[in-house]
């Protein structure tokens, strides 16, 4: 008999947040082999978008209250406040308290972004149940990322703000039956915080499911001399990634390899990008996902991030998948199970990018080798599969 559970999640709607949304559906897609969920979405209600739940999934909505904008700087007895997390105001608390008292659950998956008193009114409604946290982008480790190099004021305010944290991190491990952090790095993060509760720990990494069709033709595909900018370019460190990319490091490519084409791949592309690209016709927008799989399996080369806050793990793996090689900057590939040189060739300045770029535009068979490397990495660490049996066997 299929058990019961209730799942907690929020929808942001933001751009930086995709690939922590990914991860969420990613999450109950698995979850829905073994339970009937309740999921319970608060979120900036969208009626035009209705859910499309299956008989095993019921859907039930929560709007989200609209809070003010806080300054960076409050008052020193309201730093316990301090924390990127969902708060819960009286209707989700309401609506948990009523979730709870008519249905028996027996687990609870609270998601990355619910972690805030979620936690602490779940706890206490359901003392008995087994309670699923998922540690996506939280933490001090993250917070003191954000700081490094940071000097004055802000600097002391955020280091005080990661220690708080770490405190949150002590208390979520503490309530917590089962916690799941997307990297290696994060689970020795929280293992640190708390000796007595490391055995909760466990890392589920993104994952690429390979039985997908637009995967099984990637050994076949012909390479072009082309390179494919591929990262989340709706935010403003996109944006500024990419024309980073046009003034800086095209120049340089363009050069050395005269015939090469740059793709630029987004649902949406920046006037300013836009207008730079323009008047080149080397250049070529590319708008809708119809035929990004294509293009990226024929690339000699896929630039995924120059900078933080582009959303370049996804895209690392999916052109894993399609068999093409991939640069991007050291931060981009640092939560991945992988060796620089190897697997994915890293850069840390436009020139470095501009030498890489060039080696695998000229050197093929190079190309191929990396491309072959990093995909039977991806079978071992990353394929849907291995993971979701994980995550099964957990639970």
């Amino acid at each position: 008999m299929r058990e019961r559970m209730l799942f907690l999640s929020a929808q942001s709607h933001y751009p930086e947040d995709i690939e922590g949304e990914i991860r969420t559906e990613n999450f109950l897609d698995i979850l829905l082999q073994r339970f009937d969920i309740d999921l319970l979405e608060y979120c900036h209600c969208r009626k035009d978008l209705p859910a499309q739940p299956r008989p095993e999934l019921t859907v039930h909505r929560v709007k989200r209250a609209m809070a003010p904008r806080r300054p960076m700087l409050v008052p020193l007895n309201k730093l316990r406040s301090y924390s990127p997390l969902v708060r819960t105001d009286k209707t989700l608390r309401a609506e948990l308290t009523e979730k709870c008292r008519l249905n028996a659950y027996t687990h609870v998956f609270i998601s990355y972004c619910m972690l805030g008193n979620c936690l602490d009114v779940v706890a206490s409604l359901l003392p008995e149940a087994v309670i699923i946290t998922d540690a996506h982008r939280y933490g001090s480790r993250t917070l003191e990322s954000r700081t490094a190099g940071k000097r004055g004021i802000s600097n002391g305010y955020h280091k005080l703000g990661a220690a708080l944290m770490r405190r949150e991190e002590r208390r979520l491990m503490n309530k917590t039956s089962l916690l799941l952090t997307a990297t290696e790095w994060d689970a020795l993060s929280f293992k640190a915080v708390s000796f007595a509760d490391a055995g909760k720990v466990h890392v589920v990494p993104p994952y690429i499911n390979l039985n997908e069709p637009k995967y099984n033709a990637a050994e076949i595909a012909p390479r072009d001399h082309s390179v494919v900018l591929h990262w989340n370019m709706h935010t403003s460190q996109g944006k500024s990634a990419a024309l980073l990319f046009l003034k800086k490091v095209y120049p340089l490519v363009k050069a050395a390899v005269p015939d090469f084409v740059c793709r630029i791949i987004s649902d949406k592309v920046h006037p300013e990008i836009a207008a730079l690209a323009g008047p080149d016709a080397a250049i070529e927008l590319v708008a809708g996902a119809g035929q990004t799989a294509e293009y990226i399996r024929r690339a000699s080369a896929v630039v995924t991030s120059l900078r933080d806050g582009c959303g370049g793990v996804i895209k690392i793996l999916e052109a894993w998948a399609l068999r093409t090689p991939v640069v991007c900057g050291p931060r981009g590939a640092e939560d991945l199970i992988c060796e620089p040189g190897r697997d994915i060739l890293l850069a840390g300045t436009t020139a470095g990018f501009a030498d890489e770029l060039v080696k695998l535009l000229m050197a093929p068979e190079l190309g191929s080798i990396i491309a072959d490397q990093a995909y039977r990495t991806l079978e071992k660490h990353y394929s849907a599969d291995g993971v979701k049996e994980k995550v099964l066997s957990l639970v």
